[in-house]
C-alpha cells in the first residue's frame, strides 16, 4: 500500500524540527503533526539553555573542554544509572549539534556561559532570547525547507501491521509512513501520568505544577501511543522538580541569599543558595519531604526589596513570590506563619525549639564572621535571623522541571520493547524518553541539548529505514 509521507514525526518541539530537518536533509518526504497551534514546544518555554562540552563559545572564554570530561561528569554524577552508550552519543555530539544551531542564526553568548550543576567548567550555553531563540531558528529552518507541518493536530493512534508501525491515524484521518518519529514531550501536566510514573512529584499533591503549564499538550501522548505499539517505559520516577514557595504557579528555581533553611529536624540540610540541579533533591530526601524558610522583620523590610541576584546564567533572576508584600498578604491569610520569637515560632512549625534555637544560634554566627562554616557558600551580604517578629514559609520540591520516565531507545533513537527489541517503524527523541535521567540531572541544558542531539538523529535514521522499507516496495517509486 503507498504511503503519503516518508517520515511522520509526532511533535513539533525542539527534537521534532531537529528530527524533520535531518529527515528531509536525507531526502524524505517529512510531515510534522502538532496538537499545539504553533511550533516551539516546550523549548520554546524554556530557559534556552544548551549543555555541550569543547565549544567555540567555552574557547571564547579560555576554557579548555572535552567529550569525554563531560561523559565522565555525567556518569559519575547518575552513578551510572543512565544508559551509557546512549549518553556516549549525547556527549561527543553535544558540541558540534551546538555549532548547528549558531550556523543556523542561533546565538550563544560567552558572556552568560556559566556552570550549569556542579561541574568543574562551564557547560550551560544559554541562547540569546531564551528557548526562543533556538526554537525560532528551528522553526524558521523547517520553514525554509518546505516541511510540512499539521498544526493543532493530536494524533490519536499509531497504525501498526505486523508488529510494524505504518503510520498515524488523527483527526479521523490515517496517514501512512515509512516511519514514525514520536517526539510529543514529557507528561508534567498529567495528574495521572505523575502518579504512575512520577510519584515523587505527585506526592506533594495540587501544590505540583510543570513550568511547561503553558504548553497544553505536555501529557505524555508519547508514551500512550508508544505504549499501545509495545514500547517499553523506564526511567521510573526521575525527573527533575525544582523548589517552590507554594504561592500560585510563579517558577522559582532558587532559594532568596536572606533565608534560612531548615528540615522538619530544624537543621539546615543543604546550601541556600544552591543550584537547582541540587535543591529539589535534597528537599524531597528531607524527612516528609518539606522544610521551612525561616528569616526575620528585618530581613523581611530591606533584603526582600533587593531579592535580584545572579542565576547561574550570569542574567539576574527576579523572584516576586518573596517580595515584601507578597509575603504579608500571605501572612494575613496564614500561608506564612509569624510569631514574636523563634520558640513560638518552632511550635507553630511543629520543630523542637531547642533545636531552632541552635541552628539559629550557629547560621548568626556565620553571619556574623561572613563565613558559612556548614556548607562554605559566598554572599555578597550576610542575613542573621535576629529582629522578630520571625517568619517561615513551607517549601517543597513540587514544581516540575523535566520529568524523566519514558520509552527506552538503542543507539539508532529506535524505540525498544520489553524485551529490548525494537519496534519496527517506531523512533523517538527528547523528554517522551526515558534514558535522559539518571539520579540527578547534571545541570543546565542538559533537556535541550540532549533532545537537539537525538532529535538529529531519530531523524537520520528514520529516514534511513523509510528509504530501505522503499527500496523493497516497488510501488513506492
Amino acid at each position: 500500500m503507498s504511503r503519503d509521507y516518508d517520515v511522520v514525526i509526532v511533535g513539533g518541539g525542539g527534537a521534532g524540527m531537529c528530527a524533520a530537518i535531518e529527515a528531509r536533509l536525507a531526502g524524505a518526504r517529512v510531515m510534522i503533526v502538532e496538537a499545539d497551534t504553533k511550533l516551539g514546544g516546550a523549548t520554546a518555554l524554556s530557559g534556552g539553555v544548551f549543555y555541550a562540552a569543547g565549544t567555540s563559545v567555552q574557547r571564547a572564554r579560555g576554557y579548555d573542554d572535552s567529550a569525554d570530561a563531560m561523559f565522565a561528569y555525567v556518569m559519575t554524577l547518575n552513578q551510572w544509572r543512565v544508559k551509557p552508550d546512549i549518553f556516549r552519543i549525547i556527549c561527543d555530539r553535544s558540541g558540534p549539534c551546538l555549532e548547528w544551531l549558531i550556523e543556523l542564526g542561533a546565538v550563544f553568548p560567552p558572556a552568560q556561559l556559566v556552570k550549569g550543576g556542579v561541574e568543574t567548567v562551564p557547560r550551560a550555553h544559554p541562547s540569546a532570547g531564551a528557548g526562543s531563540g533556538i526554537a525560532d531558528v528551528l522553526i524558521n529552518r523547517v520553514g525554509a525547507m518546505g516541511i510540512e507541518t499539521a498544526l493543532t493536530t493530536r494524533v490519536e493512534r499509531l497504525l501498526i501491521e505486523d508488529g510494524r508501525v505504518v503510520g498515524i491515524h488523527a483527526l479521523g484521518i490515517d496517514l501512512r509512513a515509512g516511519a514514525v518519529v514520536l517526539t510529543t514531550g514529557g507528561f508534567g501536566n498529567s495528574p495521572e501520568m505523575r502518579a504512575r510514573f512520577f510519584p515523587t512529584a505527585a506526592q506533594h499533591g495540587e501544590r505540583v505544577w510543570a513550568v511547561h503549564d503553558p504548553a497544553p499538550y505536555i501529557v505524555g501522548d508519547g508514551i500512550t501511543l508508544g505504549e499501545a505499539a509495545g514500547a517499553a517505559i523506564v526511567g521510573h520516577d526521575t525527573g527533575l522538580l525544582l523548589p517552590s514557595s507554594g504561592h500560585g504557579r510563579n517558577l522559582e528555581p532558587f532559594m532568596p541569599p536572606w533565608l534560612m533553611l531548615v528540615n522538619l529536624d530544624a537543621q539546615r540540610f543543604m546550601p541556600e543558595m544552591a543550584s537547582y540541579s541540587i535543591t529539589g533533591y535534597a528537599l524531597n530526601e528531607q524527612p516528609e519531604a518539606r522544610a521551612w524558610a525561616i528569616f526575620d522583620e528585618a530581613a523581611l523590610r530591606t533584603a526582600s526589596h533587593d531579592i535580584r541576584y545572579l542565576d547561574p546564567y550570569g542574567a539576574g533572576i527576579n523572584l516576586p513570590t518573596w517580595e515584601e508584600d507578597t509575603i504579608r498578604r500571605r501572612v494575613a491569610k496564614g500561608e506564612v506563619l509569624v510569631a514574636d520569637t523563634l520558640d513560638e515560632l518552632a511550635s507553630l512549625c511543629g520543630l523542637d525549639a531547642r533545636a531552632l534555637a541552635h541552628s539559629v544560634d550557629r547560621y548568626n554566627a556565620d553571619c556574623d564572621a561572613r563565613a558559612d562554616s556548614h556548607f562554605f557558600q559566598e554572599e555578597e551580604k550576610a542575613f542573621p535571623v535576629r529582629s522578630g517578629p520571625f517568619y517561615a514559609c513551607e517549601v517543597r520540591a513540587s514544581t516540575i522541571g523535566v520529568t524523566g520516565a519514558g520509552l527506552d531507545i538503542d543507539r539508532e533513537c529506535r524505540v525498544l520493547d520489553s524485551a529490548g527489541i525494537p519496534v519496527p517503524g517506531l523512533y523517538a527523541a527528547g523528554e517522551v524518553l526515558g534514558v535522559l535521567m539518571g539520579k540527578r540531572y547534571a545541570g543546565g541544558g542538559m533537556s535541550i541539548g540532549p533532545a537537539v542531539v537525538l532529535g538529529r538523529e531519530a531523524g537520520v535514521q528514520a529516514a534511513a529505514y523509510a528509504g530501505s522499507r522503499s527500496a523493497r516496495l516497488p510501488e513506492q517509486g
